[in-house]
């Protein structure tokens, strides 16, 4: 009777330690919305990514011709966007306005790591997205709202 106890003890306490985990969150983008841009100067845009230790060679290029953006006011909002108009903290970036000539650098977005806990009753993986606290554009330090969202002005 007490080796059944004993090993019901056990197999309730393995139970419970396998079942209470952490998880990362997943990597945050930083989305940027436009203040005191007509429609046709944000309709097109040029962003250049860099590594970011190496702000000198492009890493790549995006033609971004495509965002659906909402205004509100003299603000327009990113609504409906591709996946290259989002800015990851591990690179840095240009923001190039053909329409207006207007170049924008975003460098050292930082990024906090997030983790969610799993307990015992509470096995669902709710999706959850790392913080960014700070990035500095065009050399000014910015700090980041809650949204990771971001307001640049023309």
């Amino acid at each position: 009777m007490l080796k059944i106890a004993i090993i019901s003890f056990v197999l309730s306490v393995c139970i419970t330690l396998i079942s209470c985990s952490t998880y990362s969150c997943t990597k945050a983008t930083l989305v940027f919305n436009l203040v005191g841009f007509s429609d046709t100067e944000a309709d097109t845009m040029i962003i250049r990514r860099f590594e970011k230790n190496n702000s000198t060679t492009v890493k790549d290029s995006f033609l971004v011709d495509h965002i659906s953006f909402r205004r509100n006011i003299d603000t327009l909002r990113m609504g409906a966007f591709p996946s290259t108009a989002t800015l990851e903290s591990d690179f840095n970036y240009e923001l190039f306005f053909p329409e207006t000539g207007k170049l924008i650098r975003i460098s050292d977005i930082l990024e906090e790591q997030l983790e969610k806990k799993n307990g015992l009753f509470n096995n669902d993986k709710v999706g959850c997205e790392n913080r960014l606290t700070s990035y500095k554009k065009d050399g000014q330090l910015i700090a980041v709202d809650a949204f990771n969202y971001t307001y640049i002005s023309r």
